[in-house]
């Protein structure tokens, strides 16, 4: 894995789409199941208090009560080469401890497929030589 030229902050550059509408109230049930494990984390405590204070949506999710970990989700990545990339994103844990390894993957054979290796082959370089101007696929974050 190569990091991008402008470092690491420069993968926020892809858009990231979530399917459906499931993100926002797993992240938030993610949260609460954050807040049960350290109750008595003051900078956890300060940003839900933050959070429920400038966002009348996460305020809604957070009053509905629901807590769980954010496992799973598929999203697609538009990259400034080849386009629209569909993953699936899995989150796995550690149980009785705090890591976490999120994975991407696509399909065998699939479009998508087709798209990483591509970029792995020609390594983000163009028909005319020049590298893209984004970062590279397969970027560290």
């Amino acid at each position: 894995m190569r990091l991008p030229r402008g470092g690491p902050s420069t993968l926020a550059a892809w858009p990231v789409l979530q399917d459906g509408d499931a993100l926002k109230p797993a992240l938030v049930a993610d949260l609460r199941t954050a807040l049960v494990d350290y109750p008595g984390d003051r900078a956890l405590i300060g940003l839900v208090e933050e959070l429920r204070s400038t966002s009348a949506e996460f305020t809604r999710l957070w009053d509905g009560g629901a807590v769980g970990p954010h496992v799973s989700a598929r999203k697609t990545i538009v990259h400034p080469q080849v386009g629209e990339v569909r993953c699936d994103c899995d989150v796995l844990t550690v149980p009785g401890c705090d890591i976490r390894l999120v994975v991407y993957t696509v399909a065998a054979g699939s479009a998508d497929a087709e798209k990483l290796e591509f970029l792995r082959v020609t390594n983000g370089v163009r028909a005319e030589g020049s590298p893209p101007s984004g970062p590279g696929l397969f970027s560290t974050p």
